[in-house]
């Protein structure tokens, strides 16, 4: 698993995230505004660990009165799921791609899978699978890419790796996912347990199994809906929560993700969403079905978008 690296000052850095479930938690705390008052209160919990140890501490509402995100009424977030193992060293390519959308406007939050095998222009590198940019320059590369190609903004990143996304899914105590009758008998054999058609509860391991289930149904297309399927069950487990739990889930799982976004920035969107009020997930995917050629290039399987058709797809999933 990869260390926190630090983007920001020591003092700057909050992440009440998950990559894979990173927003959820943001999301996740939909309390009446006047729970919100309690945020600095340091009669709540007010330390946040770091990588190295550290400690943050909530001390003054000065620190979070300045969000440079509080007046966009659309905010997009690049959740960043690694194809690495704990203990490897180098980049690997990424596994999922998430753009989650807080819209301020409609009062929604929309998922919006980005499919990995998408044939695109990388900055710098030329035409290449989608998960390549991560490979060959990061989250910002990544970030790039997305920006580049579909022309839209995109205001953060938060990245988890598999072994990170484990521990996150059994620091809340699971998540309840619905099973068919394949992915029910698949998840069984890999794991050793008695799983059925229907409502399962799986730990950290079985889902991140579920998660990257890629052949039963149709293929990788229904792998990012099994990814949105988890974060979904995240938010349902923790919308419930008070404002001192997720503080203290966030101590928890601040080690095992990696973000460029500001604690002033996530606090300013934890503020938004309750005030919104959501109580649903909108989920979708690029490219959409029908603005696409699949191909061979290069020895391989891509999938060719239609970028002028995506656009102006995934501006409409966003709410522009």
């Amino acid at each position: 698993m990869h260390k926190l690296k630090n983007f920001l000052p020591q003092s700057k850095i909050l992440t009440i995230a998950i990559a894979a479930a990173a927003i959820i938690l943001i999301i996740s705390c939909q309390k009446k505004p006047s729970d919100m008052e309690n945020i600095t209160d340091t009669s709540i919990p007010e330390v946040l660990d770091t990588a190295e140890n550290e400690q943050i501490q909530y001390s003054s509402t000065e620190e979070y009165n300045e969000d440079p995100l509080t007046d966009k009424n659309i905010v997009n977030i690049l959740l960043i799921g690694q194809d690495k193992r704990s203990g490897e060293e180098e980049n690997s390519r990424s596994d999922s791609m998430i753009i989650a959308t807080v819209n301020k406007k409609n009062n929604s939050v929309k998922l919006i899978s980005l499919m990995r095998d998408m044939y695109v222009n990388i900055p710098d590198y030329g035409y290449n699978k989608i998960n390549a940019a991560y490979a060959f320059g990061g989250m910002d590369l990544l970030d790039k890419t997305v920006e580049n190609n579909f022309l839209v903004n995109i205001d953060g990143c938060v990245e988890v790796d598999f072994s990170g996304f484990e521990k996150i899914i059994d620091k809340i105590g699971g998540v309840d996912i619905e099973l068919n009758k394949d992915e029910a008998y698949y998840l069984s054999k890999v794991s050793g347990l008695k799983l059925t058609e229907g409502k399962n509860r799986l730990n950290g391991e079985i889902a991140l199994e579920y998660a990257r289930i890629r052949y039963i149904g149709n293929n990788d297309y229904e792998r990012t809906e099994r990814q949105r399927n988890v974060l979904v069950s995240v938010f349902n487990e923790v919308k419930a929560s008070n404002l001192k739990t997720l503080i203290d889930l966030a101590n928890d799982i601040m080690p095992l993700i990696t973000t460029n976004l500001t604690n002033t920035q996530i606090l300013g969107l934890v503020t938004r969403v309750v005030l919104m009020d959501v109580s649903d997930i909108g989920t979708y995917r690029i490219p959409a079905d029908g603005t696409f050629t699949p191909d061979t290039i290069y020895d391989m399987s891509v999938l060719v978008p239609d970028l002028t058709a995506n656009r102006e797809l995934l501006k409409e999933y966003m709410g522009y």
